[in-house]
């Protein structure tokens, strides 16, 4: 077996992407930020008042969870769905944290977000479709109007690629039903566009900078920290395989080792390797990770060592 090999990435926030995804937010929201029709809405139906922000911080912590339960799974139809999230984070702020800078474009990039599709999608969609097509009916307008921002949040043409991209697009449009749900339901259950303007502007806070610091940025720096250092049992066993397969060998199987080790504890467990296997195209099914797992932990201590991970890719 063979480890891959690191790919040079940016090494520093992505100016120009992250000035073009504002650009897009403001086409598609043109008539809010030039007094129209959009601006119109937001002032009519938007209150950023205390209640408002509670009740956008309560809702938003449903979608939290459930991106929290998405991250941890380790289910191949999710997949995808983490690694296209944390690549897109990684080509907008780099692989070096930025706690300060990366939040501060977090910040600015949900809000603006937020403010322009609550209103084209919840304060604009929602009651045209309702009345110019459903006879005021304001539950089939919610429908159409999330179904239009589910689908505008994927990639059509993904469907048809391969099975691994229909897989991941259906994925998308699944998530972004949720999410485009929840965010009518708070808008409809208060008549306040403000409220899922902060529901939306915190979650979409949270997968930018959550995916940088932790994801991205911190598995990476903790990588190449432990990379750097012995991490053999001992000199003789480091000097034992840098001899048998060569320095750079061992650094890159040092580097993958622990960009898999998610929990930052040393070892590997099955679905840590199950879950990195997905990035390199490997998909093990359960049992098949278990008998990996029997057959790389040779102390059955639980979870594999990287001692123990040398010798069975070695």
């Amino acid at each position: 077996a063979t480890t891959a090999k690191p790919i040079s990435q940016p090494t520093s926030i992505n100016l120009p992407l992250v000035l073009t995804n504002l650009a897009n937010q403001a086409f598609i929201g043109s008539t809010i930020w030039t007094g129209g029709a959009g601006y119109q809405t937001l002032v009519e139906h938007a209150n950023f008042d205390s209640g408002a922000v509670l009740l956008g911080v309560a809702g938003v912590i449903p979608l939290l969870l459930l991106s929290r339960k998405i991250e941890t799974s380790e289910s191949p139809y999710v997949s995808g769905l983490n690694l296209s999230t944390n690549m897109a984070v990684l080509k907008l702020f780099g692989p070096k944290a930025r706690p300060v800078l990366a939040l501060a474009i977090s910040v600015l990039l949900a809000g603006v977000t937020g403010i322009t599709e609550e209103t084209v999608f919840r304060g604009q969609s929602l009651p045209t479709f309702a009345n110019n097509y459903f006879e005021g009916d304001y539950l089939a307008g919610a429908v159409c109007s999330t179904l239009l921002f589910a689908i505008l949040h994927t990639n059509p043409l993904g469907f048809f690629k391969s099975r691994e991209a229909f897989i991941d697009n259906s994925t998308l449009l699944i998530l972004q039903l949720i999410n485009g749900s929840t965010f009518c339901l708070l808008y409809l259950a208060t008549g306040n566009l403000a409220v899922s303007i902060i529901a939306h502007a915190l979650y979409d806070t949270y997968t930018f900078y959550k995916t940088h610091l932790v994801d991205v940025a911190g598995q990476m720096e903790y990588a190449e920290r432990e990379t750097s250092m012995p991490t053999c049992s001992s000199d003789k066993v480091e000097k034992m395989w840098i001899e048998s397969r060569g320095e750079q060998w061992l650094k890159d199987a040092k580097q993958a080792f622990y960009l898999m080790d998610t929990n930052k504890d040393g070892t590997l467990s099955r679905k840590e390797l199950r879950i990195a296997l997905y990035s390199y195209g490997i998909y093990l099914s359960r049992a098949q990770s278990e008998l990996v797992e029997e057959a790389a932990d040779t102390d059955q201590s639980g979870s594999i060592e990287f001692d123990e991970y040398l010798d069975y890719i070695g």
